[in-house]
């Protein structure tokens, strides 16, 4: 059982440790840091090249001293005698332009001219390549004596006797690296092999060439990766620290908690995205904030018509229904409360449509709009003015819901006005947009109910039958399609309302 429970417990402890692995992979910084250190590695790819970089060296050294060779064998093959002083110069000549040793071998493989050590100018310590303790060595080939017992058991001396040229590399005994030896024959006129011309040269300066490129590869790959892991930490506390304050954001939000703000600062784009979602929060606040004050008055306006209907119930049920005028009575109250109810439900999905849907917004042609509106109006002898010239450009807007807003406020005024004709419908056009002005010769809005005339569920009517809703209604009318709706100071009795509207609500 204790085996049975180390077992579990190791097992649990290993997934947990892979769970925060993959978390860890899944987390931006550290794939960041990943890609970065990825990148970063790209010159270390370079020092996989460094041995074709050799081999091409080495191949451009044996080409340049062949060449050389060859120049040198056809000079010694046109002259009787290998050893005179023009040919010594042109073979000391050669030696130093190529860095190397030069021989020139007689048939026998005796060393005829022999322009000495090869000079190397050493950038070591010991082993290592390090510019430090500058220094000349002399390279030789096998010690200082150059016997032709020696000379001749080398294979490329042999094979350059036997008429061929030949190239070998040999571990030089003296400085690090190979030495690389050309061979050529010399031949004469007639065709007789008369000697070599032997070259050899160290491949140090190859290896420091090499070392050079190794040694600035590996300080650029340290250096680029020093500098990716720091861009990459700070593009991950750039990055992940705002993406982690939209999370921690969007989960407060979503537990219920109101007046969450980020208050992003910056200007790159994830800062767009945390304003743009700080304003969703508020819009979301203010939403919620609506909706709660909506069901609050909602609930208030339908409790007093309620409770009246559940009191004219409750009195008939008692005896009531015995009397006959008791019994019209509390059935005319019922229904006109049922009535009052059904045009707040009415009203109220009316609002609803206006605010959460967008109705398409079609060119409206004022002119014939509000005359064929007016016209529904010609027995309460509403009339028309025209402020504007009738050329004036088109509304752009919802036409159901600019019909609604308008007959709203005429409906409005209707009621406020006693006598035949005193209503009117004003258009202007002015600052690329259009107000409609409805005046009435009423008694006029008094100051206290003019701070409120806007709210819903606000009137003075509800005796009447007035659900409070219709300027709210215009309200939102206006609001949606970027404009405004006013109660205007104006000369005399009345009252003025101004619905403003911009001929193109995206500019605004």
């Amino acid at each position: 059982m204790l085996a049975t429970s180390s077992g579990s417990e190791g097992a649990s402890w290993w997934g947990r440790r892979r769970r925060a692995l993959v978390s860890a992979l899944r987390s931006i910084r550290v794939r960041l840091v990943m890609a970065s250190a990825l990148v970063a590695l790209v010159p270390l790819v370079g020092l996989s090249f460094a041995r074709v970089f050799e081999r091409e060296l080495l191949r451009a050294e044996e080409e340049g001293m062949h060449v050389v060779a060859v120049s040198l064998a056809a000079s010694l093959g046109a002259v009787e005698n290998l050893d005179t002083p023009s040919i010594r110069a042109a073979a000391n000549a050669a030696a130093r332009r190529l860095g190397a040793q030069a021989w020139v071998l007689d048939g026998e493989a005796r060393a005829v001219i022999d322009t000495g050590p090869e000079r190397v100018r050493l950038l070591t310590r010991g082993r290592m390549l390090l510019a430090s303790a500058t220094r000349e060595v002399a390279v030789t080939s096998y010690g200082s004596a150059v016997e032709p017992a020696a000379l001749r058991a080398r294979p490329e001396v042999a094979r350059a006797l036997a008429g061929h040229p030949a190239v070998t590399y040999r571990t030089s005994p003296t400085v690090r690296g190979v030495r690389l030896y050309v061979a050529e024959p010399i031949v004469g006129p007639d065709g007789a092999r008369r000697g070599v011309v032997y070259l050899a040269r160290s491949t140090y300066p190859v290896l420091v060439s090499l070392y050079r490129v190794r040694n600035a590869l590996v300080k650029l790959t340290l250096v680029s990766m020093l500098v990716s892991v720091l861009v990459s930490v700070f593009l991950g506390y750039t990055i992940s620290r705002p993406l982690r304050r939209l999370r921690e954001g969007a989960q407060r939000i979503a537990a219920g908690e109101r007046g969450v703000a980020l208050r992003p600062q910056g200007h790159d784009e994830i800062t767009d995205v945390a304003r743009a979602f700080d304003q969703m929060a508020r819009e979301l606040d203010a939403r919620l904030s609506y909706i709660s004050d909506l069901a609050a008055n909602v609930s208030h306006e339908f409790k007093t018509p309620l409770a009246s209907i559940r009191g004219a119930a409750e009195l008939l049920a008692d005896g009531a229904a015995d009397d006959p005028a008791a019994r019209t009575r509390f059935l005319d109250n019922i229904v006109s409360d049922t009535e009052r109810m059904s045009r707040l439900v009415s009203r109220l999905l009316e609002l609803s449509r206006i605010e959460s849907a967008a109705e398409p917004r079609v060119p409206i042609a004022v002119d014939a709009f509000c005359e064929a509106l007016v016209a529904r109006y010609a027995a309460q002898g509403v009339s028309l003015v025209w402020a504007a010239p009738r050329t004036s450009p088109a509304l752009l807007a919802a036409p159901a819901q600019l019909e609604t807003a308008l007959r709203n406020l005429i409906d409005n005024a209707l009621r406020a006005s006693p006598s035949f004709g005193s209503v009117s419908l004003t258009v202007a056009h002015r600052d690329r947009g259009f107000r409609f002005h409805v005046d009435d010769q009423g008694a006029g809005v008094s100051e206290a109910n003019r701070a409120r005339l806007f709210e819903r569920f606000f009137t003075t009517e509800r005796g009447a039958g007035g659900t409070g809703l219709g300027l709210s209604i215009v309200k939102a009318i206006a609001e949606s399609h970027g404009g405004t709706v006013s109660l205007d100071p104006r000369p005399g009795p009345g009252s003025r309302f101004t619905l403003s509207l911009p001929e193109h609500p995206e500019d605004t």
